[in-house]
């Protein structure tokens, strides 16, 4: 009889969750105890169930997937973790740097069945705990970019962005309706930046941090962010609204 192993599936949209729900229902030595759409959350629930695999999404509002696995082992458990997520350049860079298993959205039988083969077969596999060690590294404590000022530099975290204004070769970060920076670079340029699962442009002048969306309006062509319970609203053409969308659906 096969080992059963316990797992956990952790990601902030509810559709992503059911679509792999449904692929492991085929392998009867993978059981499921638990869906969990808040890291903040799963955290705990993570060490009270502990189970011996995670499937993790990476970009979250409040908590990075990263985050997450940091938190774990802050906690001193480490189980096997299979990160899933839409295709991030930084996301995908750290993870195949520390070699480890991850999906692209949307998961595809034939790459769950290879990742969870790998998983079956190799374990943990050498020097498991390193690699994890060495991700956590470059992405918890390194998910910053450098900005030029008009009087030097500036180390931007940029899950603290919640959105950019744009004016010719100047762009203004704003991490809340007090604090900002104002950087010499223009809005292309710092488009290429930022992660691309969590920004998104949505006008020639104005890029948003989408862990922070909470509405938009179609009939006002308005977008409406959230912050530690401050409002932002910013107006959007209609075709970016169709394009936010399929973004967002990804």
């Amino acid at each position: 009889m096969e080992q059963i192993i316990h797992t956990i599936i952790v990601d902030d949209k509810k559709q992503p969750i059911n679509h792999l729900e449904t692929l492991l229902d085929g392998y009867k030595w993978i059981s499921l105890i638990d869906k969990i759409n808040d890291p903040e959350i799963a955290v705990n629930i993570i060490l009270e169930k502990r189970p011996e695999l995670i499937f993790l999404d990476i970009q979250m509002p409040r908590m990075t997937g990263f985050e997450l696995v940091n938190e774990l082992w802050k906690n001193n458990f480490k189980p096997d973790i299979i990160f899933v997520t839409a295709y991030d350049h930084f996301a995908i860079q750290a993870i195949r740097c520390a070699a480890l298993d991850y999906l692209i959205k949307p998961v595809i039988p034939e790459e769950l069945q290879q990742a969870l083969f790998k998983f079956n077969e190799k374990k943990r596999g050498e020097n498991y705990d390193e690699r994890i060690q060495d991700l956590l590294k470059q992405t918890v404590n390194g998910n910053r970019i450098k900005l030029s000022t008009t009087g030097g530099f500036t180390m931007v975290k940029t899950e603290d962005i919640i959105h950019v204004q744009a004016d010719w070769n100047y762009a203004e970060i704003f991490y809340d309706k007090e604090n900002s920076d104002l950087v010499t670079v223009n809005i292309g340029s710092f488009e290429k930046m930022l992660p691309e699962r969590s920004f998104f442009r949505i006008s020639r002048s104005v890029i948003i941090n989408t862990s922070y969306l909470t509405k938009v309006s179609r009939k006002k062509r308005t977008a409406i962010l959230n912050k530690d319970g401050v409002e932002y609203s910013f107006q959007v053409p209609l075709l970016r609204i169709r394009a936010l969308e399929s973004f967002l659906e990804q």
